[in-house]
């Protein structure tokens, strides 16, 4: 599968992942430095690029400074050239990868419902939900006004942001 293998330690990136994200509009380089990042998982790729598109040449900047000074000290270490405990290095073998994500946990809170009135979406009338300043918000045409209980169990368009 193209997310079973995580492109690591200078790998390449599988091209299959590499050419949905690039489906998407990121360029080859934007989407194999997301697929280093998040472990060849190409939805956690697609979030990462999605979550870093404000600047992302300098978020796939930092990510490619951290793996060449990564394949670095690991090629210093194998050359014996440090790599024991007085130097902070790992002793007792191999040691766990780090659970430690640079695009942070996964949390996410809803603070917008799309939501359709109509036979099919051809033909109805759409109305928006915001949740502003934690007060939901109904959008319909030119009217807007405070709702007290959105329909969100029937949403047709669900936004998310990042906690």
């Amino acid at each position: 599968p193209p997310d079973a293998a995580p492109p690591a330690g200078g790998a390449a990136a599988d091209p299959e992942s590499v050419m949905m994200l690039t489906s998407m509009g990121f360029s080859d380089a934007h989407a194999a430095a997301a697929l280093g990042v998040c472990g060849g998982n190409i939805e956690r790729a697609a979030d990462w690029l999605f979550s870093h598109s404000d600047d992302l040449d300098a978020a796939v900047a930092e990510v490619t400074s951290s793996a060449a000074t990564a394949a670095g000290a690991a090629a210093a270490a194998a050359a014996g050239g440090g790599g024991g405990a007085a130097d902070g290095g790992d002793v007792g073998g191999s040691k766990e990868p780090s659970l430690d994500y640079l695009d942070g946990p996964g949390e996410y809170q809803l603070y917008g419902v799309v939501s359709h009135m109509g036979g099919n979406t051809g033909c109805g009338h759409y109305v928006a939900h915001v949740k502003i300043d934690g007060q939901w918000c109904i959008f319909n045409d030119r009217k807007v006004a405070k709702s007290n209980n959105p329909p969100l169990e029937l949403g047709y368009l669900y936004l998310y942001r990042r906690k």
